[in-house]
């Protein structure tokens, strides 16, 4: 399983870099402020398809941390509010079919899990992983802040695309992977389980023909197959409850297989462990060494 995902990621990574990401960025009168530049940027992926962001830059001389939030399941895509953006780089990207990006294309939710699930070249979450590496490139090829050390943050399928996204780009100093979903994993295709993950079971049951497919299609993307190859620090959350996202098993077997991982369980659902594992959260962002002093 784990050669047929580094295949996957290969031939994405080998589409991706015969797509220039053409990053134009412009400055958002409105939304700056005399400690930091907001940005609107606009980015290519995969398909030509446009991609948009948000990127505060800090006033002064770089290079900055940078913390790039990799978005969750929904459509909703605003700016972050945040007292980090006074000394951090901060990049909150979307991805496909989300508010503000390309209109060619517009989610559904529910939807979007089993969006073209029945073919896994067109198999819209596929895209959506591919857009995750995108926005990475793009917050470094953009010449407005230069960037420093960089931390990756998540919550539910944010978080699973964050781990995604580690592995595939081992220059990345932390990670906060807060309920990653798991998509693609048997555990996500288990009856009884809360939406998004149900979206699945949805399919299995209307469509039960798709079952081969959809496990096809999916796959790919669990993240037990990449985890091992991520080399930052990652700090990851579950809640003992969760049956939308980050089932528990999946969560305490995930962390297993991270080589650097410190597993934080709360006693709650989805949303993790609120306000107390944000404060942890920030400890790790900035006081992990980069994979690059390591020797």
């Amino acid at each position: 399983m784990i050669g047929l995902a580094d295949q996957f990621w290969n031939q994405t990574e080998a589409i991706l870099a015969e797509t220039p990401a053409e990053v134009d960025i412009r400055r958002d009168h409105f939304y700056s402020q005399p400690e930091w530049d907001v940005y609107q940027m606009r980015y290519r992926s995969l398909g030509d398809y446009w991609l948009f962001a948000w990127l505060s830059v800090p006033k002064g001389e770089g290079p900055f941390p940078a913390i790039l939030r990799k978005p969750d399941y929904g459509s909703v895509h605003d700016l972050v509010y945040t007292s980090l953006r006074e000394w951090a780089v901060v990049m909150n990207p979307t991805y496909r079919g989300q508010r503000h990006s390309d209109q060619t294309f517009q989610a559904e939710y529910p939807g979007l899990l089993t969006k073209e699930i029945e073919n896994p070249a067109a198999y819209v979450m596929r895209k959506v992983f591919a857009d995750a590496l995108r926005g990475y490139d793009a917050l470094f090829e953009q010449n407005v802040g230069g960037v420093g050390k960089t931390a990756l943050i998540g919550t539910g399928l944010g978080g699973t695309l964050a781990l995604a996204l580690a592995a595939r780009r081992r220059q990345v100093d932390a990670v906060a992977a807060n309920t990653p979903m798991a998509l693609g994993n048997p555990i996500s295709i288990v009856p009884g389980l809360s939406y998004p993950l149900a979206e699945l079971d949805d399919q299995l049951r209307t469509q039960p023909e798709s079952r081969d497919a959809v496990i096809e299609s999916t796959l790919v993307l669990d993240p037990m197959h990449t985890a091992s190859q991520i080399m930052a620090p990652v700090l990851l959350s579950v809640g003992i409850n969760d049956a939308s996202s980050c089932p528990l098993a999946f969560g305490e077997e995930l962390a297993e297989l991270i080589p650097k991982c410190d597993l934080r369980v709360y006693h709650g659902a989805s949303e993790g462990g609120g306000h107390e594992h944000a404060q942890i959260q920030l400890c790790l962002l900035y006081t992990s060494p980069s994979p690059r002093d390591r020797g």
